[in-house]
């Protein structure tokens, strides 16, 4: 919840009149104690949080970058290490785990098999291009390299899973396929079950 106003408490402040230094020290503040929170690691994120709030009022435009850079690479580090993690020798690939949970955890057709192994691959392409794409776009107009973290990076994912229902309803025939929001379910289901 502290996160969540995290994001929108600088919102409210820029509403209310708030200045930039306002906003990024609002939300340098609410990340700082939703940290602290989460780790339980009161002083070490009390100690950073105030140093990172004294250079919120002092540089609020850098360190407003400096937040969105770190949740973004964060945001693509984490499903990047789960999908890199799966396709190690022994292992399952992601995809093929979900795509064999979302239909009832028999073994999988070879089909799709190597279907979901090629597709777990593809993400993990797509994670490292959307990693490496500010860095490719910091050589373009200025402000180009914030375009992936300011919801670009999130609407180029909505449309490839859309195109990839389309794909795989055409490659793999006689197969009763679940709809994008089932596979959200079963990967809710199972990082659940992890913790």
């Amino acid at each position: 919840m502290i996160f969540l106003l995290g994001f929108l408490c600088p919102y409210f402040v820029q509403v209310s009149g708030g200045g930039e230094k306002t906003i990024a020290a609002v939300l340098v503040l609410c990340q700082g104690v939703g940290l602290a929170i989460l780790t339980g690691r009161w002083l070490l994120w009390s100690i950073v949080t105030v140093l990172l709030v004294f250079l919120a009022l002092i540089f609020p435009a850098p360190m407003r970058n400096v937040d969105a850079l770190v949740i973004y690479g964060v945001g693509l580090i984490v499903p990047l290490r789960l999908f890199i993690s799966s396709l190690a020798p022994g292992r399952e690939p992601l995809v093929s785990a979900l795509a064999r949970q979302a239909h009832g955890g028999g073994a999988l057709r070879e089909d799709i098999a190597l279907y979901t192994r090629l597709q777990t691959w593809f993400w993990v392409v797509f994670l490292v291009l959307m990693l490496l794409l500010p860095v490719f776009l910091l050589a373009g107009p200025p402000g180009a390299w914030l375009w992936p973290l300011k919801g670009g990076a999130l609407g180029l994912l909505a449309i490839l899973l859309v195109v990839e229902y389309g794909v795989r309803r055409l490659v793999i025939r006689n197969f009763d396929h679940v709809p994008p929001w089932a596979m959200i379910h079963v990967w809710k289901a199972r990082s659940s079950d992890r913790t």
